[in-house]
This record gives C-alpha cells, sequence and structure tokens, in this order.
C-alpha cells in the first residue's frame, strides 16, 4: 500500500457521508500530503477554509526554507470541520478509530522518526490511540492559532522546528 491508495480509501470511506475529506495538497514545492520524509506534521482536523490562506502560505514558505519540502503533512481526523463542530468529531469513537487507522497506515509506510504534533489535542490523541510508539513525538503550536501575534506563532514554530530538525540529525 502507498500514499495514493490511502488517499483513494479515505476518499471511498466519505464518499456517501456528508463529511469532507482534505489533504494537504502540493504547494511553493512543498509536498503535503504527498511527502515521504522522515517527519510528519500532524494536525487535529483539516479546517473549512479556503486553501491556501495567508498562514498556509506561510506555514509553507516557513517549510521550504527550511528544507522540509518533503515532510508529509497530514491530519489525525480526515475529513473538515469549523471549529464549531470539532468537540462532536472528538466525542465520535468510531470516527477517531477509523481515522486513527488511517493514520497508522501513513505511520507503516514511512516510518516517521518524528512526528511533530500541532497542538495540544492532536499529541494526545496521538498518544491515545498509538501508546506503542516507534516515533518521538514533539509538540508546536498550530499555526493557525488565534490567541498570539501571526509573526510570534511563526517565530516560535520555525525555532520548534529547526530544533526538531536537529533532533532528527
Amino acid at each position: 500500500m502507498n500514499l495514493q491508495e490511502i488517499k483513494e480509501r479515505i476518499l471511498e470511506e466519505y464518499q456517501n457521508s456528508n463529511m469532507e475529506p482534505w489533504f494537504y495538497p502540493e504547494y511553493e514545492e512543498v509536498k503535503g500530503f504527498n511527502g515521504e520524509s522522515e517527519i510528519f506534521l500532524l494536525g487535529l482536523n483539516p479546517s473549512s477554509g479556503q486553501f491556501p490562506s495567508k498562514r498556509d502560505k506561510k506555514l509553507y514558505s516557513l517549510l521550504k526554507k527550511l528544507g522540509l519540502k518533503n515532510i508529509h503533512i497530514t491530519d489525525f481526523i480526515k475529513v473538515r470541520a469549523k471549529n464549531k463542530e470539532v468537540p462532536n468529531l472528538l466525542k465520535n469513537k468510531n470516527l477517531l478509530q477509523k481515522n486513527a487507522d488511517f493514520l497508522k497506515k501513513e505511520i507503516e509506510i514511512l516510518k516517521p522518526k518524528i512526528i511533530i504534533t500541532m497542538g495540544y489535542q492532536c499529541q494526545k490523541l496521538l498518544n491515545q490511540y498509538f501508546e506503542e510508539q516507534s516515533f518521538l513525538v514533539k509538540r508546536i503550536k498550530h499555526y493557525g492559532f488565534r490567541y498570539q501575534k501571526e509573526e510570534d506563532i511563526f517565530k516560535e514554530i520555525e525555532s520548534n522546528l529547526k530544533y526538531t530538525i536537529e533532533l532528527k540529525e
């Protein structure tokens, strides 16, 4: 199985539902979901906004600048949701298990050394569904975090990503 086959399975899984799967696209030379490096960047779930937003552009630009063009960017929950809908997704154990199984396949294929979670909730789910880990888990703030100045968030993310890259080497 490869990433394209996982993507097809996810799309198939949700084709007859009101849920919309979404995958980080290739943009500005950063491969997004199709990245195959030993580092994953893991979000909680895709937002319902348009891609690329101003912050998406900044994230991709930063990843490119740091030499992370082949980083695998994915979400724990593979379907789009508005912020107010996320608590309901987190209560849906069947949905969470199904998406954990998809993520497990991504991990089996790419065998990451490090998974960088974007936010506390994402890290919590990763630890809950992957008790035995063959990878290091590091957490950063989500690039869409709204309770801090955007420039400060990206400085912090850059610093944390640089540190994480050093750990890999």
